[in-house]
This record gives structure tokens, C-alpha cells and sequence, in this order.
């Protein structure tokens, strides 16, 4: 019986050079979806990418003006793009048209500083304002929008004004009730047929509650920041508390993740944000930092994975949600301290308010183009984010995604808390060698929260 043998043959002339003049054999693979320098041109591509990025990177698209006092309130509204209400230290609430980039209606709401706004969920057709002159007024956005000339566009006035017996600090809607609350002395829940509050909610102690936010996923459940240090979450079901944490300094902006239904991000004086699972309390999920300065407001993307915060030293910050750094800080020359950010509702834009009396509208993605772009230019731009994504931790690509140009003030600034926290360190190490019992070990993300309180 025959058997057929299989054996692995090399001619020597197929890969041995005949003289050591010759040219060395280089062995190609025959495929042709192949290349011998394919990672080498793959590279030099994300480079480009990575350069073109930041050439092309034009964030800022207009400043809107017409208010005449800082501005300090703002909100987008839940049902149409653009369309954004915006209040003033004066007292002014002016509705704004992000396409037109112009107010569209403009009311004297207040005499005294308005400390918040707040508009009706989900519908939109409603939205409060609360001042420091104890009151809250309830607004219709269609009759502002109605002609110039009616009797009542002259008069301008709400359909309902409540009456607090407490300061107010701050207000916020529940996302599908016809309810309210109200942060000042205690926290107060009102409905919009009710001249006054049917709920008042206290932790047992005497502190000012200042920030407060609905959860947008478990509607019930809200957060609001104190005085003392706290952030508190209460739940309307139970009518009664939750749990408390204190941290060491004060929280002035929370917002809630959409997406993951668990997890809040507050804005701290100590320049850093802090995000929390309401679950457990006694540590951090992640702690952002970067800011040199208090930190004022802080709004989540509609999608949940970013987050942007508004500072106290003239910077506007993004943030993903899993990582320490943002990935991105807008300023302008004439941008002073930002007191309040949000995002647009499909995420692509950021509209920001500060001290100087504008409004400013920002690009989310700083070198993504606006116009219209066709299939054959989506297909180069998905190519060329999976090579930055690919060829993300080498050193030089690495360096120019990363690196952003800073005012001079805001560099010697950072330099100067970079020799801070490097001198803490330093003292903390040499007291832990010196006399390791008088150093107590404890985690970075359990550092700023003093205790809980359940």
C-alpha cells in the first residue's frame, strides 16, 4: 500500500545570498490585504490625526448679550433644542434662541437677586423663578412670545406668585409631577395649585440648604446641598430623609447621571468635583480635579458619559465620567468667573453664563465640523478616531491629545498648587517615616468626607 508523505522543502537560493554584496531577501507575505509597514503608516496617520485635531480645535461660536448684571441661572428647556432661559442678578429673565442667537422675550421678574430657575416637566410650558425677596413666580412661556402690542406683553405679569415665610436658594422640578422644591431654610415642596408648601423637610438641623436637584431616573429621590458641608438626599415617597454626608468644604452645584441611576457628581470649593453612589456614601466613585479654583456649577450630557463643570477661575471643563482629568478647558480673554454651564440636548453644544453679563455658545467636541458632512468624510472620521484610539498610549500622540495653552495667569496658577500639593506630600511622607503612629492611613477618596449621617 502506498502512503503519501508530506515534507517541508527550502530551495537554498530562495532565501541565502550567493555573495555577502548581494541584497538581503526579504520575505513578503503574498496577501495583498497586507502591507510590510502597516502599523509604521498607521501611526504616522494618527499623529496627523492628533495634530490636525488640534489645529482645526475652535470651540467658541458666539457671545450673546442683552443682560445688563452678572448672570447666575440658567436652563435649557426640555422639549426644544433651542430654546434657553437665562436670569440675571437684577432681576431680568430673558428667553433666548440658540439658532437665532437673540432673545426672543425679556420680563423684570424680581426686584431683588434671583437665585433660580426652573422649568415644568416634561411639557416645558411653564417655568419658576425664586428670589431673594422670598417669593416664587410662575411664568408661560407662550405669553411672553405673544405680540409686542397685547395689553399684557405690556404688563408682563405671572400667572401665580407663592409666597415663602423662608429665604430661598434655590428651585428645581420634578420631572413628571406638578410639584417643586424650594431650598432655603428647610426644604420645601410645593404644588403649583397650592399657595403654600404642603411639605417641608429638615435633617434635624439648622443649616441652609443652597443646591438642589432632581434625579431624573428615580424621580422621587433628590439631592440638596447645605451650608454646613452636607449634601443630604431625600425621597418624597417616604417624606423624610435618606442619608446625609459631610464633607470639609461646601458644595455649591449637584447634578445626577441620566444614565446610570445611582450616581451623582457634586461641585466643590476645594476646586474639585466628586462623584458619589447614593447607595454608599462614605467614599467617592471618582474624584475630578484640574480646576484652580472653586467650582460653581457642574451638568451632565444627555448621553451619560460626560460632564461638564463651570469654575470660579474662568474656565469651563469636560470630563468623562471614569476619568480624573478633563479631557478638554475653554476660556476666552474676556470670559470672566462662570457661575453656571450647561449642555445642549442633543449634547453637540455647550451654553455657558458668567460674570460679564454674556452668554456664550461652545462646540462640545472642539474640531468637529458643523456643516453637513457626506458618507465617504464619516468613514475618514470614524478611521481616523479608531487610529487615535489604537495609537492612544504612545508617548507622542499622547502628549499633543493632551496638552491645551493656558492663560499666563491660569499657568503660574497651576504651577504654583502643583508645588502646594507636592509640599503636603512631602510632609505627609516624612511624617509617616518619622512617626508612623501619628499618621493614620487613609484612602484619596475618603480624605474629604468627614462623616455620614444616616
Amino acid at each position: 500500500m502506498d502512503t503519501e508523505i508530506k515534507i517541508i522543502s527550502r530551495r537554498r537560493k530562495k532565501y541565502v545570498r550567493s555573495t555577502n554584496r548581494d541584497i538581503n531577501i526579504v520575505h513578503r507575505n503574498p496577501n495583498p490585504e497586507s502591507h510590510p509597514f502597516e502599523q509604521a503608516r498607521e501611526y504616522k496617520r494618527a499623529l496627523n490625526s492628533v495634530k490636525m485635531d488640534r489645529i482645526f480645535a475652535k470651540p467658541f461660536l458666539t457671545a450673546m448679550t442683552g443682560h445688563i448684571d452678572g448672570i447666575y441661572c440658567l436652563e435649557r428647556h426640555p422639549k426644544y433644542l433651542s430654546r434657553v432661559v437665562s436670569a440675571s442678578a437684577d432681576g431680568e429673565i430673558r428667553v433666548w434662541d440658540l439658532m437665532r442667537r437673540k432673545t426672543v422675550a425679556n420680563v423684570q421678574a424680581h426686584n431683588q437677586f434671583i437665585r433660580g430657575i426652573t422649568i415644568s416637566k416634561p411639557n416645558g410650558n411653564f417655568f419658576f423663578s425664586c428670589s431673594d425677596d422670598q417669593t416664587i413666580k410662575q411664568w408661560r412661556f407662550s405669553d411672553l412670545r405673544s405680540n409686542v402690542n397685547s395689553e399684557y406683553q405690556k404688563k408682563k405679569k405671572p400667572i401665580s406668585t407663592f409666597i415663602s415665610e423662608e429665604t430661598l436658594r434655590g428651585i428645581d422640578h420634578h420631572w413628571s409631577r406638578h410639584t417643586f422644591v424650594t431650598s432655603g431654610d428647610t426644604v420645601q415642596v410645593w404644588d403649583h395649585k397650592r399657595s403654600k408648601p404642603f411639605q417641608k423637610l429638615t435633617f434635624g438641623t439648622t443649616e441652609t440648604s443652597s443646591a438642589i436637584k432632581f434625579s431624573p431616573v428615580q424621580k422621587n429621590i433628590f439631592a440638596a446641598a447645605g451650608s454646613d458641608r452636607s449634601v443630604a438626599l431625600y425621597d418624597l415617597k417616604i417624606s423624610t430623609p435618606i442619608r446625609k454626608v459631610i464633607l470639609k468644604n461646601q458644595t455649591n452645584a449637584i447634578s445626577w447621571n441620566p444614565m446610570e441611576a445611582f450616581n451623582f457628581t457634586v461641585a466643590n470649593e476645594d476646586h474639585n468635583c466628586y462623584t458619589f453612589d447614593m447607595r454608599r456614601l462614605d467614599r467617592a466613585l471618582c474624584i475630578h480635579n484640574g480646576h484652580l479654583n472653586a467650582v460653581m456649577d457642574v451638568d451632565y450630557s444627555p448621553t451619560g458619559r460626560e460632564f461638564i463643570t463651570a469654575s470660579y477661575d474662568h474656565t469651563i471643563r469636560i470630563f468623562n465620567i471614569r476619568s480624573i482629568s478633563s479631557r478638554d478647558v475653554y476660556h476666552t480673554r474676556r470670559m470672566k468667573r462662570v457661575f453656571v454651564a450647561k449642555y445642549s440636548a442633543d449634547s453637540k453644544f455647550i451654553i455657558s453664563a458668567s460674570d460679564d453679563m454674556n452668554i456664550r455658545l461652545w462646540k462640545s467636541e472642539a474640531s468637529k465640523p458643523l456643516l453637513p458632512v457626506d458618507r465617504k468624510e464619516k468613514n475618514a472620521i470614524k478611521y481616523r478616531e479608531s487610529l487615535k484610539k489604537r495609537y492612544g498610549y504612545l508617548p507622542e500622540i499622547r502628549r499633543i491629545s493632551k496638552h491645551r495653552h493656558l492663560p499666563r495667569v491660569l499657568y503660574f496658577m497651576k504651577q504654583q498648587k502643583k508645588k502646594s500639593l507636592q509640599a503636603r506630600a512631602r510632609k505627609y511622607r516624612n511624617m509617616k517615616m518619622n512617626n508612623p503612629s501619628s499618621v493614620k492611613q487613609i484612602k484619596m477618596r475618603k480624605r474629604f468626607i468627614v462623616k455620614q449621617l444616616k
